[in-house]
């Protein structure tokens, strides 16, 4: 089975975000008033890594891991050796 987009081409690759918090604030892409996510809504790491081996199973053979600063997400060591794996 594979995961095929809109225009019919197999999905090999995704980028799931990790967090919306980021500690650089870059002017491009940080408003003067911004808002953040509840904690509540964004995907526990265990959420993440269950989509994750989801992808893996349609095809996906590599994820990258962005949203924000992805390092400044609790946990996120856990993530990346349970990805690895």
């Amino acid at each position: 089975m594979s995961l095929i987009d809109g225009f019919g081409r197999t999905v090999r690759y995704v980028r799931l975000s990790v967090t919306d918090r980021c500690d650089f604030r870059c002017v491009y892409c940080m408003a003067e008033e911004m808002t953040f996510l509840p904690r509540a809504r964004l995907l526990t790491l265990e959420e993440i890594a269950t989509l994750s081996r989801a992808f893996v199973e349609l095809g996906v053979e590599k994820i990258r891991l962005t949203g924000g600063e992805p390092l400044v997400r609790r946990g996120i060591e856990e993530l990346v050796a349970e990805l690895g794996a």
